[in-house]
């Protein structure tokens, strides 16, 4: 791949690299950094890449990790999103509205909606009013290490649901 198809592609997609990477930061700034960097890496590696196809996926790979060790740096491992909704995100930049995401999507939403009250008003502080997991805490009476315990576990849940009701789904039962 010749270094001019190389920027070319990379900063076409730069739009979405950038979108994707946000739900990592949270940064529109830190964002930027990010792609920069992955860019000048990529023209580092210019040569292992044969086509553009795999340079972007390359790219949006990268751009996640690297997104991920600028939060772990800072000490903010508790606003990653889990990698289930990261991969819903960039597939929904990517795709627009593709089936996948879609399937995906609706196992999700399924997988949320079978959840216990307790469960769904714990994620809700969390994600959609933004509370930290000190806010958690005492907010529900709860250690802090509690509160992130159960935030992993409904996260392993939801990510087992979710891959059940993927397969299940794409087997025609739904």
């Amino acid at each position: 791949m010749t270094e001019e198809l190389l920027i070319k592609t990379l900063l076409d997609a730069r739009p979405r690299l950038i979108a994707a990477t946000l739900a990592v930061l949270r940064d529109v700034h830190q964002a930027e950094d990010v792609f920069q960097e992955v860019l000048i890496k990529a023209l580092r590696l210019q040569e292992s890449f044969s086509d553009e196809a795999g340079l972007l996926a390359w790219a949006r790979v990268s751009m996640r990790n690297q997104g991920i060790d600028h939060v772990r740096r800072a000490g903010r491992l508790d606003t990653i999103l889990s990698e289930m909704a990261l991969d819903a995100v960039s597939e929904r930049l990517e795709d627009g509205e593709s089936a996948a995401a879609s399937l995906k999507a609706a196992a999700l939403r399924h997988c949320l909606d079978s959840l216990p009250q307790e469960s769904k008003r714990m994620l809700r502080m969390r994600y959609d009013e933004g509370r930290s997991g000190r806010d958690l805490a005492a907010l529900l009476r709860r250690s802090e290490d509690a509160v992130y315990k159960a935030l992993s576990r409904l996260h392993a849940a939801l990510r087992k649901c979710a891959e059940e009701r993927l397969t299940w789904m794409r087997e025609g039962k739904a």
